[in-house]
């Protein structure tokens, strides 16, 4: 005896892609809101057009031409790319993949320039609960400009933020390089690592900074980074107040 029919199973077939294909419109009249609210709200992004593919398998925004201006006081941030795609599983919405071929920024604080132009640079986000759990960066390359003077490139970008469930996290930063300390291969690697805490929006950590030959991996320097109330220190000197950074944004 027969359960299901032939003509049955196509039904059930042609159903289900109806139904999946209602579901990736919506959703992509969904991403295209939330974009165009993001901009909004921020008042710092713009953008000349979004365009959205990949059906069925996927979900691909475009935007193109994105800006990104910040200013404050007498500090000013500005990044252009002329592409940048945002890839969507539509069965899992938890990871979300930002990706350009270029990133040009320019940031001016107290008349201090510093120019940066980013090739190949992809980034995963992935959230828990509505919330950011993990956000990995790879650029492939960065050229850098300190008051219009050309510094070294720098290659193989990696940086990886967890947060946990309890609000611990670890971070790892790691960045190859030509000879900034003398050693025997003109190549070095920085690596920064650690852990942290989040409580009553307050960062605290302890991170260590290695800076390694590329020839033989010896370790060339080693320092340790405190972070302390949002205040991240050097050697007991203050570097960056994470108040500031993240209130620019």
């Amino acid at each position: 005896m027969k359960i299901f029919s032939f003509k049955s199973i196509i039904i059930f077939i042609i159903t289900i892609l109806i139904l999946y294909s209602a579901y990736w419109i919506f959703l992509s009249t969904q991403v295209r809101s939330e974009i165009n609210s993001l901009a909004e709200e921020s008042n710092i992004i713009s953008y000349d057009s979004i365009s959205i593919s990949g059906f069925p398998y996927r979900m691909e925004a475009q935007i193109k031409n994105l800006n990104v201006n910040a200013k404050i006081q007498d500090s000013s941030f500005h990044t252009f790319s002329p592409v940048v795609k945002v890839d969507i599983n539509p069965i899992n919405l938890k990871k979300i993949v930002v990706r350009t071929k270029i990133i040009e920024s320019h940031i001016d604080i107290d008349d201090i320039f510093l120019d940066i132009s980013m090739e190949e640079v992809r980034s995963a986000i992935t959230t828990r609960d509505n919330t950011l759990s993990e956000i990995i960066i790879a650029i492939n390359k960065a050229d850098i400009k300190f008051n219009n003077l050309e510094l070294d490139t720098i290659n193989k970008i990696y940086f990886k933020q967890e947060t946990n469930e309890d609000l611990t996290g670890n971070i790892n930063l790691s960045a190859e390089g030509s000879d900034l300390i003398a050693s025997s291969s003109g190549g070095m690697k920085l690596e920064l690592k650690g852990g942290y805490t989040l409580k009553n929006s307050n960062v605290n950590g302890d991170l260590q900074l290695e800076i390694l030959d590329l020839s033989n991996n010896q370790k060339l320097f080693s320092a340790p980074i405190k972070i302390q109330d949002n205040v991240a220190s050097f050697l007991f000197i203050p570097l960056i107040d994470l108040n500031e950074l993240f209130y620019s944004f």
